[in-house]
């Protein structure tokens, strides 16, 4: 297992590409100013195809409609905004 960091963009909707990696969203921080997400990957031999992470973000009051992504975390930013984040592994094709 590694953990690997992701920036994330501040947007509604997004998907980080991890390869063949076996990915698990762990949690959501600010680090430096900019909002980044955590991920325990893991090497599997068996993976032929493209995975990615598919991340939601959300501010405080906003609308989303649920897609059923897990919840990761909260994030208060230093400059006042508050994001919840939303993220799953998933392979690419799917919508």
């Amino acid at each position: 297992m590694r953990i690997y960091k992701y920036e994330l963009e501040i947007i509604d909707h997004q998907a980080i590409q991890t390869g063949k990696l076996y990915a698990i969203p762990l949690s959501v921080a600010e680090q430096s100013g900019k909002l980044m997400l955590w991920a325990a990957t893991y090497e599997d031999g068996s993976l032929e195809e493209e995975y990615e992470i598919v991340v939601d973000i959300v501010g405080t009051g906003h609308p989303y409609n649920d897609a059923g992504k897990p919840y990761i975390g909260t994030v208060v930013m230093s400059y006042g905004a508050v994001w919840h984040v939303f993220a799953e592994w998933r392979h690419q094709d799917e919508s």
